[in-house]
């Protein structure tokens, strides 16, 4: 194994376990450091973000490590993720001085195309969704008017309402949302909790249901700030039938398309 080799898989421990001490001697006095969350200069201030939590964190997930290709005075290697994590791999380039590593590039590769799964909202976005008010992340429903116009309103009604559909509550019955949707019934509604890492976009038809018990039912399931703000009911109870969620949860990366 050469020098150079060596000095790469210490850095490796350095970041998956910790090793400070073993990549210390490897490192030139005036190392820089690249990465997406951050840049350090000198040796004390690399060795500091080689525990930057977002790096731990995505490496976490259980990388295969390519082996070491070695090119002029460069080394590069890559940690190849998991499918369902945020980003396919992260690229570690590094130049050497002699047998010093001088420059560290650390770089997030895209992530790679999922494959679809049936649409089928499982327990755990079902109960996302019907909690997100009170968790203080309302959810966002997009829609078009007449004139191809997008507008964007938070809805504290939004509801999971069966395994492929969501429904809201619109209070206003002339508002634009259910004045619209008879003639642009495609809809868009996003929620995102920066606490947790999730986002859903979910992707639609939206329709008005006009039966008095599909009516009682999302009213009744709406949040109950929302129906004491209609206590009498006026409003408009609207379905969303589901083409497409993508996103990121607790448990990874998600695509889900409709059959």
């Amino acid at each position: 194994m050469s020098d150079r080799i060596a000095a790469v898989e210490a850095y490796q421990n350095g970041i998956v376990k910790g090793d400070d001490e073993g990549v210390a001697g490897y490192l030139a006095d005036d190392v820089v450091v690249e990465t997406n969350f951050g840049r350090a200069e000198g040796v004390a201030a690399a060795l500091a973000l080689l525990h930057e939590p977002r790096t731990a964190g995505l490496l976490a997930a259980g990388p295969q490590w390519s082996a070491p290709a070695e090119r002029g005075n460069t080394v590069t290697v890559t940690a190849e993720l998991p499918p369902t994590a945020p980003f396919s791999g992260v690229e570690f380039v590094f130049t050497f001085a002699g047998q010093k590593i001088t420059r560290v590039e650390q770089q997030t590769l895209p992530a790679a195309p999922l494959s679809p799964v049936e649409l089928r909202l499982t327990d755990e976005i079902k109960s996302t969704v019907d909690g997100a008010l009170d968790n203080q992340t309302p959810m966002m429903i997009a829609y078009s008017d007449n004139d191809g116009e997008i507008h964007l309103s938070f809805r504290g009604s939004i509801q999971a309402y069966s395994d492929d559909q969501l429904a809201v509550w619109a209070r206003d019955p002339g508002g634009g949302l259910p004045r619209h949707v008879p003639a642009s019934p495609k809809v868009t509604l996003f929620y995102h909790d920066p606490k947790t890492r999730t986002t859903y976009t979910f992707y639609g038809r939206a329709w008005i249901a006009d039966d008095p018990g599909t009516r009682a039912v999302i009213f009744e399931n709406s949040h109950p700030r929302e129906q004491q703000m209609d206590f009498r009911r006026r409003g408009v109870a609207i379905v969303v039938d589901l083409d497409r969620l993508e996103g990121r949860g607790p448990s990874g990366r998600i695509l889900m398309l409709r059959r």
